[in-house]
């Protein structure tokens, strides 16, 4: 078979160039790490990538979310704790109300001291965070969830709302506690107000039966608010069950990524070593062969 000059210059133009493009190629990934230039360099690894890499966006998605969660969860959970404090005062002075030997001056002592304390109460209820959200009333989280209407009776104002946070491909927790799930009926800070507005009076007949009274309501709220700290307690140590699987899933998921991604060093010198020396002996042959011609043979 014969091969004409113009097909054998062609021919070996097209190698160089291959060659040059070949050592070009492989020292980009060299000076960049990066084995996968442009996904013809490797469509399925390219594809491998787009996965992982959405993956990663995905987990840190996740994991934004749960310190979201966790700061908001621990916030309420210290508004909370504030309350339980501040009931254990309330109802310290209220079991020695119910002493039937407390005298009108004692009376009036107790009720400056709760009327202190209950507005407290009601103020850590409504607490809001740093962006004037309120914790406690559902999703209407710019509506204050406690007020008295005009007649002085207590109501909550907020709604139902469990706002859920994916936390997860398959599972989301709750970011907020429900201020009714605190103050079922909001009966404690009704009953509460009574009680204030009778020993205010200090009556001479003393407040025993109203404050024996008033400890049961206060033994309920403070029962509804710590089983809410405890639930608070039990979803944070979720959270933090989660991040640090989701911390080893993307561990994993980095160094996968990276294994498709990065370059092999080794392996790339060398190639690269090879299209240098093909590019120079092609070159070479190639310089040597153009500069014959038929008088080189006669």
């Amino acid at each position: 078979m014969r091969v004409s000059s113009n097909q054998y210059h062609l021919t070996t133009i097209r190698n160089i160039q291959q060659t040059t493009a070949e050592y070009s190629k492989l020292s980009t990934q060299l000076a960049t790490n990066q084995r996968i230039q442009k996904p013809s360099d490797d469509p399925l690894g390219s594809v491998m990538l787009l996965t992982l890499n959405g993956e990663l966006t995905k987990l840190e998605q996740y994991q934004a979310n749960m310190e979201a969660v966790h700061f908001n969860l621990g916030q309420q959970e210290s508004q909370l704790n504030s309350i339980v404090n501040t009931l254990f005062s309330v109802q310290e002075i209220v079991t020695t109300a119910a002493d039937g030997a407390m005298g009108q001056a004692e009376l009036q002592a107790f009720a400056q001291e709760l009327s202190v304390l209950f507005p407290a109460i009601v103020d850590l209820l409504n607490a809001k965070d740093g962006n004037g959200n309120y914790y406690f009333s559902g999703s209407l989280t710019g509506v204050k969830p406690f007020e008295p209407d005009a007649g002085g009776v207590y109501q909550y104002l907020g709604d139902d709302s469990v706002r859920q946070v994916a936390v997860s491909d398959n599972s989301s927790v709750p970011s907020n506690i429900l201020g009714s799930d605190l103050v079922p009926g909001v009966t404690f800070l009704n009953e509460m107000q009574t009680y204030l507005d009778l020993i205010s009076t200090a009556p001479v007949a003393g407040v025993g039966t109203e404050s024996r009274d008033l400890l049961g309501h206060i033994n309920d709220f403070m029962a509804s608010v710590s089983g809410e700290v405890t639930r608070i307690g039990g979803t944070l140590a979720s959270l933090d069950e989660m991040a640090l699987g989701n911390a080893d899933i993307a561990l994993f998921t980095e160094q996968l990524r990276d294994d498709i991604k990065e370059v092999d060093y080794p392996e790339a010198y060398v190639n690269m070593n090879q299209a240098l020396a093909s590019y120079e002996s092609s070159l070479k042959v190639y310089s040597s062969v153009s500069k014959l011609t038929l008088f080189s043979y006669v």
